[in-house]
């Protein structure tokens, strides 16, 4: 299963993107987790941004997180779940309505 984390750099106006590849959605989930956390913070412990572009599998979302120490792996897995599923269910309402609207 492919992945990806996605930083916006504020100061340097550049992308910072890594990617990779898991056996399954856990140890993709793992993996996103450990990269945004790397990515959110300059060598020098400034914030990249505080937001991250997210992608596991098929699966995309917008997540804020990366750089607080003091949430856990599991509340960040927890956002990062809940925005995919916003994400989906967004997806869905649009597209009952554009039915509704042909």
């Amino acid at each position: 299963m492919e992945w990806f984390v996605s930083f916006w750099d504020l100061e340097t106006q550049r992308t910072s993107v890594r990617a990779g590849e898991a056996s399954n959605r856990v140890d993709a989930m793992t993996q996103v987790i450990a990269t945004g956390r790397e990515l959110a913070r300059r060598d020098d412990g400034s914030v990249v941004n505080k937001t991250a572009h997210i992608r596991i599998g098929i699966e995309l979302a917008v997540v804020a997180g990366f750089d607080n120490p003091h949430l856990s792996d599991e509340n960040l897995r927890c956002r990062i779940e809940a925005a995919i599923t916003a994400k989906q269910q967004h997806a869905r309402t649009m597209q009952q309505r554009i039915s509704v609207e042909l």
